[in-house]
């Protein structure tokens, strides 16, 4: 097997992954890992099953597409999406996790993340009480990030 199709065969399983958590992290309760109950508990049920399915829609194309061109020429536009969609992934992912961690948040939002993620683990030192990710949320941003690089590869290698 060729380099390119073993990162686009990494690639699609790591996207498909990547899907899955998105769409299933806040449902679970795994102890330790992830409380889905908390979550739903400070968000609601109702308006996080919105916001599920309008997150679960951009992996969702990106895993479409991934399956539908499995080993087969890619027009311009499938690449592009998903070096698209990666990239707002990560940025998002750092501006909801990093930015409040590195800087601080707002009251609510130091509070809420404390109630939804509670009893999780953290690797990360506390920074005073701004929010910080939990292991799981690291997990995800590594994920995020080798399927970014997976896919810069993709897109700008040499063919």
């Amino acid at each position: 097997m060729e380099w390119r199709a073993r990162i686009e065969a990494v690639f699609t399983v790591l996207i498909v992954l990547q899907f899955a958590v998105v769409v299933l992290h806040d449902w679970l309760d795994i102890p330790g890992w992830t409380h889905g109950s908390q979550v739903q508990a400070i968000v609601g049920r109702r308006k996080l099953l919105l916001a599920t399915a309008i997150n679960a829609l951009f992996p969702g194309m990106a895993v479409v597409f991934a399956l539908y061109f499995w080993n087969a020429a890619k027009p311009w536009y499938v690449t592009d999406y998903w070096v698209a969609y990666c990239v707002v992934t990560l940025i998002s992912a750092i501006a909801m996790w990093y930015v409040p961690y590195l800087l601080g948040g707002n009251e609510r939002q130091k509070e809420e993340y404390a109630r939804m993620y509670a009893r999780t683990r953290h690797v990360l030192p506390a920074r005073g009480d701004n929010p910080r990710p939990n292991l799981l949320h690291v997990c995800f941003h590594i994920l995020f990030l080798a399927n970014l690089a997976l896919v810069l590869v993709l897109r700008f290698g040499a063919s």
